[in-house]
């Protein structure tokens, strides 16, 4: 077993109008509570961190698989929309929708639209933040190649 810890430290101070900052070996982000939701608007905020992460999980993941089924030259961008409820009094996320685009040449196209729909599942069972947000929320994937 493999284990490795990330760490940021997040600082806040005041009420619900504020703002704060969440920092990590990476990361240096001033965060707020968005403004359609009634906040500030500065910075990020959670519910696009989870998103963002949704997103840059499943394309690493997504790039190493195509990789090992040998697709060489491929293009990857994925647009992700994350929708969230509010219901009996909380806000949660309900749905994580990945677009994927897979540009390939076009000698690998039809082999590829073969094995799409395995490789998807596979990228997606490979993505930490997919396997840690599963059966909370759905994950959907709508993938077009070009």
């Amino acid at each position: 077993m493999v284990k490795h810890d990330f760490e940021v430290q997040t600082k806040w101070q005041g009420g619900r109008e504020e703002v704060g900052t969440v920092t990590g070996d990476v990361i240096s982000e001033h965060i707020s509570i968005p403004a359609p939701l009634g906040g500030n608007g500065t910075g990020t905020n959670p519910d696009e961190l989870l998103v963002s992460a949704a997103s840059s999980c499943y394309i690493i993941s997504l790039a190493a698989t195509l990789e090992r089924a040998k697709f060489t030259n491929i293009k990857l961008t994925i647009k992700t929309i994350g929708t969230a409820l509010f219901e009996n009094g909380k806000f949660k996320m309900d749905k994580i929708t990945h677009y994927p685009s897979i540009t390939v040449s076009s000698d690998e196209k039809s082999t590829l639209e073969k094995r799409l729909p395995k490789l998807l599942t596979i990228a997606d069972n490979n993505c930490m933040i997919s396997n840690s947000i599963r059966n909370n929320v759905t994950i959907d994937i709508q993938s077009t190649i070009e």
